[in-house]
């Protein structure tokens, strides 16, 4: 069976806290889905909690994927998934020859100063990353394929 290289899922407790999980590298981060549900960048037919969580996840993953897609060998992109109040946390993703190198980490920017659901240019250049967990090194298709399967989970 397939082990993905990483895995962010939602698991609906009903508080907003401790209810997005990203597995990563044999370890688990567990962070908030407060500002997926607070994100205004998703259609108002989303905003009964559970759905609008799962919408802006999905849009996050999507916004993943078109990141690395675009990149070139030695070229990164940073992809969020935890954002609280004075922090968010990162994996930085840089293209290799045979696919991608995967560094857990967090910056100082805080989660409110932009949405899940539009990350925009921080996606390709997040000033000050810093690294404070495992690397992987996975191929482009694992990490498609673990990406798709987030996006499963999500719906």
């Amino acid at each position: 069976m397939f082990e993905p290289p990483l895995r962010l899922i939602f698991n609906d407790n009903g508080t907003g806290h401790a209810d997005v999980v990203l597995h990563f590298a044999g370890q688990q981060w567990i962070c908030d889905s407060y500002y997926f549900a607070i994100d205004d960048g998703i259609a108002t037919e989303c905003d009964d909690g559970e759905a609008k969580i799962r919408a802006v996840l999905r849009n996050l993953l999507h916004q993943w994927q078109k990141a690395l897609r675009t990149l070139k060998i030695a070229e990164i992109a940073f992809l969020p998934y935890d954002f609280s109040d004075q922090s968010t946390s990162w994996l930085r993703c840089t293209r290799v020859e045979n696919g991608f190198v995967i560094q857990h980490g967090w910056s100082r920017l805080e989660g409110w100063s932009f949405s899940p659901s539009s990350i925009g240019e921080l996606l390709h250049g997040l000033e000050d990353f810093r690294a404070d967990g495992p690397s992987l090194e996975v191929s482009a298709l694992e990490l498609a394929q673990a990406i798709d399967d987030s996006l499963s989970s999500a719906a």
